[in-house]
């Protein structure tokens, strides 16, 4: 599960009430068919599948991945505004649906033992969760607030996720595009109108990040709370090459690309994932965040675009809008398995 970035492109979902999420069922809501590798899928996302908003297992040893549980749909769910899936830091899944209006989000948590989607307080509008350590942040992606020198300005509210009341609200100058956070870490990273803060859950201590001139900010993330900002810095010396460059202090570490889009980021640990679209293909480097050496390089053909890129036991999984590809980084092997619909998030 991917920390948010930003919401996705729209997608028409179909509405239909429910409320049985069994996945030991041959079948849920509207045919759809639910499988029962909830052990074996270590991975969870989201998709449309046959209309419904479906929570998916991935499996990524037996590279398949399956319908587990449908959501409930109501007349209510805005589907110009993508759902979101989070895992927090004591291995809790939290589901998150948008509504129309005012409305707040519907919040179901996910119980991998019974196999259902037990229904939660509902949450605040429009917010994307990042799971600190002891803390949650909640995200607003647009503006709410203008202060007195009428300075757009988004919300951040802390919450503490055992009981989900709300610590303290910060406010972040500008409108939050990117955001990521390490559950082993009560620090946040956030990025918009080209600047970059370090939020403290604990104490409310918002930070700013320098960036450097001319670099545009496409993605973030931030392991052990710590930013590290990716950014392109234009073509590249040698034509079809994909070239990186790692430079770092101890406020942020820094990463420019050349010649090629960055289309996904993931931390794992002490090193970077970075998969760049390179026209037809998608080249995927792992980056060594503390001397920025590259450790693995591998290209997975006929992938143009990514959404989404996770480190896993059993290799890299790089998720499309249909399909993901498992990666294993010393050979560059690479084996491609279909999502049962449509990626929402991952």
């Amino acid at each position: 599960m991917a920390p948010f970035i930003t919401p996705r492109p729209p997608l028409l979902l179909a509405v239909l009430a429910s409320t049985a999420l069994l996945a030991t069922a041959c079948s849920g809501p509207a045919g759809v068919e639910l499988g029962k590798d909830w052990k074996g899928s270590t991975s969870l996302v989201l998709a449309e599948v046959d209309g419904l908003v479906t929570v998916v297992g991935v499996n990524p040893d037996r590279a398949r991945a399956e319908s587990l549980a449908v959501v409930p749909q109501q007349a209510d769910d805005d589907h110009a505004v993508s759902p979101q899936l989070v895992e927090l830091a004591d291995g809790r899944g939290v589901l998150t649906v948008p509504r129309k209006g005012n409305r707040p989000d519907r919040r179901y948590q996910v119980d991998r033992t019974d196999h259902v989607l037990d229904g939660m307080t509902d949450g605040e509008r429009l917010r994307r969760l990042l799971p600190g350590r002891t803390l949650v942040a909640e995200v607003a992606g647009l503006p709410d607030r203008r202060s007195a020198q009428h300075l757009a300005a988004s919300s951040v509210l802390v919450k503490d996720p055992m009981h989900w009341a709300v610590k303290r609200e910060l406010k972040i100058p500008g409108t939050i595009a990117l955001a990521a956070a390490d559950p082993i870490s009560d620090r946040i990273c956030l990025a918009g109108d080209a600047k970059v803060f370090v939020a403290e859950l604990t104490t409310g201590e918002v930070t700013p990040v320098s960036v450097p001139s001319g670099m545009d900010v496409e993605n973030l993330a931030c392991p052990g709370g710590h930013p590290v900002i990716v950014g392109t810095a234009g073509t590249s010396d040698s034509p079809g090459v994909v070239k990186t460059t790692l430079s770092g202090t101890l406020a942020e570490t820094t990463v420019s690309v050349s010649g090629g889009r960055v289309d996904a980021v993931a931390a794992t640990g002490s090193s970077l994932l970075l998969a760049m679209a390179t026209g037809d293909d998608t080249e995927i480097v792992e980056l060594d965040t503390t001397t920025g050496r590259e450790l693995h390089r591998a290209t997975v053909k006929g992938v143009p675009a990514s959404l989404d890129i996770a480190a896993t036991s059993a290799g890299w999984l790089l998720y499309t809008e249909h399909s993901v590809t498992r990666v294993d980084p010393p050979t560059g092997r690479t084996k491609t398995f279909d999502l049962p619909g449509t990626l929402l998030d991952s």
